[in-house]
């Protein structure tokens, strides 16, 4: 018995040594997943009326319909850069410029999958991206994802 008991301490003892080695919540969602860097969170939540998981990160606010999610996990890397279109219908680039022409929330990652920018538009909208370092974002409004370099 002493043994059982010794040995579950222990693992839980290596569980949450090992915990704080994780860099990024990661949300799997039917066909798309989502790292946020936790350094980046400041609180998640639920609403309950709308069914949603909402992250609070120092950009602002990202909503999971629980409905659309398969798991929420944490880990020590982004989910990878699969091939993505350079424009799309609703988001394309212009002379270093983000052009978005839709409704929604706008959302810009960095290639390891940290939120770098989130913005509410509506109708044609210029985002700037002067103040983003250079290298390969995603960006993603409703069901549009393109890949972009700046």
């Amino acid at each position: 018995m002493k043994r059982t008991i010794l040995a579950v301490m222990l693992s839980t003892l290596s569980l949450s040594l090992m915990a704080d080695d994780y860099q990024y919540l990661t949300v799997a969602q039917s066909s798309t997943e989502t790292s946020i860097a936790l350094a980046s969170i400041q609180k998640i939540t639920f609403e309950t009326a709308a069914g949603n998981v909402v992250v609070t990160t120092t950009e602002g606010e990202v909503r999971f319909p629980i409905s659309e999610m398969e798991k929420m996990f944490f880990s020590n890397s982004t989910t990878s850069i699969q091939s993505l279109p350079q424009k799309s219908e609703s988001l394309r680039m212009q002379r270093g410029q983000l052009k978005v022409n839709g409704k929604g929330f706008l959302r810009i990652y960095a290639s390891n999958g940290s939120l770098q920018r989130m913005a509410n538009v509506e109708g044609e909208t210029t985002i700037s991206l002067d103040n983003l370092p250079k290298g390969t974002y995603i960006v993603n409004l409703g069901d549009q994802t393109i890949k972009i370099q700046k």
